[in-house]
């Protein structure tokens, strides 16, 4: 007995276990990180007294934030790996093709400009300024450490790369999504360049 066309077709593969080994890998780097690397290779902790008495972020402060950012996700991987498995819907995974590599190409690029908006930005409104007679600064260097200066690279650079970021998974960019994109930015703005002590945010520290 022959069934329909709908019976005979298979079921789209969702082959390989890529969400799994690369959530559970993950997951196993950043407990060996914390626990035997980080405490061997770093010299201060999470949190460290400066020459002046006041707590400041340690060398291991970074490394470690990085380290808990990078969990959720692996979470996030192991767990949509058993989700599929279960019967939902979602697209195939297990096989690289050249949309694979185009995503790859098109997220290194973005990440390309947003990087070089983070560098010019800053250069370019000290530019704008001079220009319009409201400053007369000699180089990006001398308000380097001086709001709005000092945080306009990382807030243009910063949104441009989340707004593309949202584009690229959504195929398209509302008015909402900037405005959540630039509210993001200044909040990480506030925690690295306003509430914790001796932190340049990129890339004021190479000028």
């Amino acid at each position: 007995m022959t069934g329909t066309p709908v019976d005979n077709e298979a079921a789209p593969e969702r082959g390989g276990f890529w969400n799994l080994w690369l959530g559970v890998g993950t997951l196993v780097f950043a407990l060996v990180s914390v626990t035997l690397w980080f405490p061997q290779d770093i010299g201060s902790g999470f949190l460290k007294k400066s020459l002046t008495g006041q707590t400041v972020p340690g060398d291991a402060f970074f490394p470690v934030l990085l380290m808990a950012l990078m969990v959720p996700l692996a979470v996030m991987l192991v767990f949509t790996h058993f989700r599929s498995r279960s019967g939902s819907s979602g697209e195939p995974v297990g096989d690289i093709g050249l949309g694979n590599l185009a995503f790859l190409l098109r997220a290194m690029l973005l990440v390309g400009l947003a990087l070089l908006a983070m560098n010019w930005t800053g250069p370019a409104l000290v530019w704008c300024t001079n220009a319009a007679g409201l400053t007369e600064l000699s180089g990006y260097r001398a308000v380097s450490g001086t709001f709005p200066f000092d945080v306009s690279g990382f807030f243009v650079g910063g949104t441009l790369l989340t707004c593309g970021f949202i584009h690229t998974t959504r195929h398209t960019l509302r008015l909402r999504d900037v405005v959540i994109a630039a509210v993001s930015t200044a909040a990480l703005i506030l925690v690295f360049d306003v509430l914790l002590i001796n932190v340049q945010l990129p890339p004021n520290a190479d000028f």
